[in-house]
């Protein structure tokens, strides 16, 4: 039998999404349509159902006998989670190496725990670079995000020496370079969310807008001003504005946002460790009305509820988990109407 996610069709591109950023979604089944309903292959039955919480997604957990479901035809070329499993089980099922990895462009960001040895490091980057479809550089992350401008150490596996790429996601194209910039592409979802929500009225402040692509994706938006302390993120913000057409929309703006003084409608907090500190910035930058998305991390919504119903009177539009970010924590986001500042 094998398991499956039912979701009426029309959510099947957002439920499919969600379940491969958290790497649910099986890669040895097709998907199969029945009527008004989509069936969608699990890698295991067993999760973490929260991840579905208030996405407004309703769904079932179906079985479905495997004469019944198209297997995917592999044509036996290995794939890179089957070398790691075949070559490496006790340490991708001891979080030493992980099977799970971040495509960016034509760079791929494998995690690989310090305790292995160098040269194994190399020769699983090599084989990432042949495993992986359309791939001309492997990364190891070396560190966490640090530092004020939210960059990590990337040790060169395999490839070309390069950290500059093309991304591409819900329309748009943007310049990222892996290692002066943070840039998840995991959240390509959650950015399509963002623009679905803009409007034509809405003048929007992205406080922490690194290469742009929530700027980007609010392109509807009459402007958006885009702030940042991280000069490459602001350099190459500028390119993509002109890579997008939007030069007459996006006002980029070097500095931290603390003493930035602008107004706006919409306010995106994309900050999930520290955004925080900055409540108060944002409260002084939404107009009474005006929304912000307030993203945050943690073991449930309540602290940052409670954090902006102490600051103003606000009603809460939307609340949802984004990523997982560890055993115990997710990555939320909770959109704010902000009825009253005190």
């Amino acid at each position: 039998m094998v398991f499956c996610i039912k979701v009426n069709f029309k959510l099947g591109e957002k439920t499919r999404k969600i379940m491969l950023d958290n790497h649910l979604l099986s890669k040895n089944y097709k998907l199969k349509k029945e009527g008004e309903f989509l069936y969608i292959p699990l890698t295991s039955s067993n999760f973490d159902k929260k991840i579905f919480e208030d996405e407004n997604i309703e769904f079932e957990i179906s079985e479905i006998d495997e004469t019944k479901i198209s297997k995917i035809d592999v044509e036996k070329k290995t794939s890179f989670k089957d070398y790691l499993l075949n070559n490496f089980k006790n340490e991708v099922e001891g979080n030493s190496i992980a099977h799970a990895y971040d495509i960016v462009g034509d760079i791929v960001i494998l995690q690989i725990s310090e305790e292995i040895a160098p040269e194994i490091r190399k020769k699983i980057g090599e084989n990432a670079l042949k495993l992986i479809p359309s791939v001309k550089a492997v990364f190891r992350r070396e560190s966490d995000v640090k530092g004020d401008f939210r960059v990590r150490d990337l040790e060169h596996l395999a490839g070309e020496e390069k950290t500059l790429t093309l991304y591409k996601e819900n329309g748009y194209r943007l310049l990222v370079d892996v290692a002066k910039v943070y840039f998840s592409p995991r959240l390509g979802w959650e950015r399509k969310r963002i623009m679905d929500l803009v409007t034509f009225d809405d003048i929007v402040v992205d406080m922490f807008c690194g290469v742009g692509p929530y700027s980007i994706a609010c392109k509807n938006a009459e402007k958006i001003y885009s702030i940042d302390i991280n000069p490459d993120g602001i350099e190459l913000l500028k390119q993509n504005i002109v890579l997008n057409s939007l030069e007459n929309k996006i006002v980029p703006i070097l500095e931290d946002v603390r003493n930035v003084d602008v107004k706006g409608t919409r306010v995106i907090m994309n900050l999930p460790k520290y955004a925080h500190e900055f409540v108060d910035k944002a409260l002084e930058i939404v107009e009474e009305g005006g929304t912000i998305h307030y993203y945050t991390v943690g073991a449930d919504f309540d602290e940052g509820i409670e954090l902006f119903k102490s600051k103003c009177e606000c009603e809460i539009l939307d609340k949802r988990i984004v990523k997982s970010y560890s055993p115990r924590e997710y990555v939320f986001v909770i959109d704010f109407k902000i009825l009253k500042k005190n």
